[in-house]
C-alpha cells in the first residue's frame, strides 16, 4: 500500500480522502462544512487563518491515523489570499474570492476602477484574464490604499499558508494558483512583474509572492510522532477538476459545475474575445469562460420558493429540480436571467424572469424553465469556445452535476453531442490522485498519469 492524503479546500466545503497509489482505491473519504467567515462590512468575506490551519492539521493527523502517509496533495479555490509580514506572521485574515472590497471608494475612487483603468487592455494581455473585483491583485491594492502596510509584505495563497510552518513562508507556488492571484503571465510562465510594480506604486509596499513551481515539488512538510510527510505545491481547484474528470487536450469539452461554473478546453482554439487563457498542467494551457451562474444562482431561486411555501429548507425543490425531464424542458416557456451577482458572467442590472403570461406561472413551468435557462448558458458558451463543435464528449464535473444527475442527459439532448456525467468521487480528488502519481515518480506527466486509473473510483472503505 502506498497511501497519499488528498485535500480540497473548496468554497462550500473541505473534502479529503486517503488514496492507495498501488490500486487507485479511495478510503476514509470525509467532507467538512465551510469555515464561517468573520463578521464584517458588506462586501467583505474573510476567514481566520488560524481556523484554516487548524482544520488542515486535524485532517492530516486523521489521515495519518489511517495509514502511514507518503505525501499530502492540496488544491483550493484560487482567487483568495492573505498578507504576511517578513517573519511569516499574518497581517490579514484569509480574504476569499467572494470579497469585493476593492469596489469601495478610497479618497473618492474605488480601487478596482483605479487599477483596471490604469492597466486597460494590458491586464488581459499580461494575465490572459479579464479584471474582476475579487482578484487578490485588486483587494491587496485596496488594503494598501485603505490601511498602513509594512514596507515589505508577502502575499500568500491558501495552499502556501497551509504548507508553511507557523513562522515560515512556502517558496513554491503553482502557476494555477499564481494565475488565480491575478499576478501571472501564462505565456511567459512567470510572475507578471509589471503588476507587482503597480502594487508597489499604489500601496508603497513591496509585495513578494514566491516562485512558480511544479505540483511535484514539496512546498513544506507535516510531521507527527517522528513522521515527516511532504506537502506538495498546491494547485487550483478548477484545473484540478478538469484533470480529474478525464479531459484530454484538443479532444474534450469540460463543464465544471459548482457554486459557480466554468466551461474549458485544454489547448483550446476558440477565437472569441471573451475567452480567457489560464495555466494548466505540464506544458498545456486552458482556454476557458468562467463565473457562469450555477449553484449559487439556482439556490437563490429555490430558497425563494421555500420561503413562499413556508418550509425551513429548499431541499424539496432541489429534489423536484433533479426530476425535471426532457418533455418538461421542451414545454418550458419562461426565460431566466441568472446573473444575480456582480461577479457573475453577463451581470448588468441583476437577474430577470421574462415571457410571463397568464397561466404560465406554475411551479412545474418555473422549475423546468429555470433548468432550461441554466442549460442554455452552456450552449451559448460552447459556441464561443468550440464554434465548430469538434470537442466531444462534453464532460460534466462538480458538485452541482452530482446533485442533479439528469444534467448530462439534458445537455446532451440540447447540445446534440455526447456528454458524460460527473464521477461518484469529487473530480478534484481524482485530479489530486493523478498529481500524486507524478509526485511519486510513477508517471512523468499528468497525461501519462491520467491513463493509469482513468476516471475509475474504487472505494476500499467508508
Amino acid at each position: 500500500m502506498t497511501p497519499y492524503l488528498l485535500i480540497d479546500f473548496g468554497t462550500t466545503s473541505t473534502k479529503s480522502a486517503v488514496v492507495d497509489l498501488d490500486t487507485g482505491a479511495f478510503a476514509h473519504q470525509r467532507r467538512y462544512p465551510a469555515i464561517p467567515s468573520v463578521a464584517g462590512p458588506q462586501g467583505h468575506f474573510e476567514i481566520p487563518l488560524g481556523a484554516l490551519r487548524e482544520r488542515f492539521l486535524r485532517i492530516c493527523a486523521d489521515g495519518q491515523a489511517q495509514a502511514s502517509l507518503q505525501g499530502i496533495l492540496l488544491c483550493s479555490e484560487m482567487h483568495g489570499f492573505a498578507l504576511l509580514d517578513q517573519a511569516g506572521q499574518p497581517l490579514s485574515n484569509y480574504i476569499s474570492w467572494k470579497d469585493e472590497r476593492s469596489l469601495e471608494p478610497v479618497q473618492g475612487q474605488d480601487t478596482f476602477s483605479l487599477v483596471a483603468g490604469q492597466l486597460g487592455p494590458a491586464f488581459k494581455d499580461l494575465t490572459g484574464m479579464r479584471p474582476r473585483p475579487g482578484f487578490p491583485l485588486m483587494n491587496a491594492a485596496h488594503l494598501g490604499r485603505s490601511t498602513s502596510l509594512p514596507s515589505k509584505v508577502r502575499l500568500v495563497s491558501l495552499p502556501c499558508w497551509l504548507a508553511a510552518g507557523p513562522a515560515a513562508t512556502a517558496a513554491g507556488i503553482h502557476p494555477t494558483i499564481l494565475a488565480g492571484l491575478g499576478l501571472y503571465d501564462p505565456r511567459r510562465g512567470a510572475v507578471a512583474t509589471p503588476l507587482l510594480l503597480l502594487l508597489r506604486e499604489l500601496t508603497g509596499a513591496a509585495f513578494a509572492v514566491g516562485e512558480a513551481a511544479p505540483a511535484s515539488q514539496a512546498a513544506g512538510y507535516w510531521g507527527q510522532d517522528g513522521a515527516r510527510v511532504p506537502i506538495y505545491v498546491g494547485v487550483g481547484d478548477h484545473q484540478c477538476a478538469v484533470l480529474g474528470a478525464g479531459n484530454l487536450p484538443g479532444q474534450t469539452l469540460s463543464l465544471n459545475l459548482g457554486t459557480g461554473s466554468q466551461v474549458s478546453a485544454i489547448d483550446g482554439r476558440g477565437a472569441a474575445g471573451e475567452l480567457e487563457t489560464r495555466p494548466y498542467f505540464d506544458t498545456h494551457l486552458l482556454q476557458t469562460i468562467t463565473h457562469i451562474p450555477a449553484g449559487r444562482a439556482l439556490a437563490a431561486h429555490l430558497d425563494f420558493l421555500a420561503q413562499v411555501r413556508g418550509v425551513p429548507t429548499p431541499q424539496d425543490f432541489w429534489s423536484m429540480l433533479a426530476c425535471v425531464d426532457q418533455d418538461q424542458i421542451d414545454r418550458a416557456t419562461l426565460t431566466f436571467g441568472l446573473s444575480l451577482f456582480k461577479s457573475a458572467r453577463g451581470y448588468r442590472d441583476g437577474g430577470s424572469i421574462n415571457h410571463l403570461e397568464e397561466g404560465s406561472f406554475t411551479l412545474e413551468n418555473y422549475l423546468a424553465s429555470l433548468l432550461r435557462s441554466f442549460l442554455d448558458q452552456y450552449l451559448e458558451v460552447r459556441a464561443l469556445l468550440d464554434p465548430d463543435h469538434r470537442l466531444e464528449p462534453a464532460i460534466l464535473s462538480g458538485g452541482l452535476a452530482r446533485n442533479l444527475p439528469c444534467l448530462h442527459q439534458l445537455f446532451s439532448r440540447r447540445a446534440r453531442c455526447q456528454a458524460l456525467p460527473a464521477t461518484p468521487v469529487d473530480e478534484t480528488l481524482l485530479g489530486l490522485r493523478t498529481l500524486a502519481l507524478v509526485a511519486a515518480g510513477r508517471a512523468r506527466t499528468c497525461l501519462e498519469a491520467q491513463a493509469i486509473f482513468g476516471r475509475t473510483c474504487p472505494d476500499s472503505s467508508s
